[in-house]
């Protein structure tokens, strides 16, 4: 489960959910809000840029092989307060994810910082039958996007064999807003963590307790999603 405040805020993540889904795992991508004050669409309507911006998220579940739902808050709302985490806690009850990725918890865009703090607590309300009926409460791992000077783990993802379903969302993305980022800019990124890494491509998370290994070689697992 993946779990993010606006429609493009998955790119970073858009290589671990398709490696995912590729393998059999069942992913949910879920948007907090549709998006609908984004700058780019200059004076279009709320109501129709949140639209567009629906279409966007399926588009891209699509690329990703992922389910995907919108949640009903509005952007630039979030609080990470109580009503958002019942309602992320009512959806890990029924999709009883094994991991969840979201926003680190520092990012400079307040809906970021709401969305990891309505995570956090989401987890803990899935686990109350009283709040969301039948509860989730096997191990859920977190995971967020990664910060330098936040000291928790790190964790790599080998993301080299979904890197084209990386691409074709991070391109969608570009070729709508037109962004002034290239694909060469973007693929550089990702070498540089994979070189990090040891493999090809990769995308890099962190989480609050260390990975335990089942040995020092072997299939390491690094992106439960």
């Amino acid at each position: 489960m993946a779990v993010f405040a606006h429609p493009d805020d998955e790119i970073g993540a858009a290589g671990t959910l398709a490696l995912h889904a590729r393998r059999g795992d069942e992913v949910l991508l879920v948007w907090m809000t549709r998006g609908e004050l984004a700058s780019q669409f200059g004076d279009l309507p709320g109501e129709e840029v949140a639209r567009i911006r629906e279409g966007h998220g399926a588009h891209v579940a699509g690329l990703i092989g992922a389910q995907h739902r919108f949640l009903p808050f509005g952007d630039t709302l979030l609080s990470g307060g109580r009503e958002e985490a019942l309602a992320l806690a009512r959806l890990m009850a029924e999709f009883r994810p094994d991991a969840v990725i979201t926003w680190d918890p520092l990012d400079v865009h307040p809906d970021h910082r709401a969305t990891h703090q309505a995570v956090l607590s989401a987890l803990k309300l899935c686990r109350i039958p009283k709040l969301v009926g039948e509860a989730h409460r096997a191990p859920v791992r977190l995971y967020h996007y990664p910060r330098r000077d936040l000291p928790r783990p790190w964790v790599y993802v080998d993301t080299t064999p979904t890197e084209e379903v990386a691409e074709a969302v991070f391109g969608f993305y570009r070729d709508f807003y037109r962004w002034p980022f290239t694909l060469e800019e973007f693929r550089a990124r990702r070498r540089l963590l994979g070189r990090e890494a040891g493999v090809r491509f990769a995308e890099a998370f962190q989480t609050e307790a260390p990975v335990p290994l089942p040995a020092l070689v072997g299939r390491v697992p690094g992106g439960e999603g």
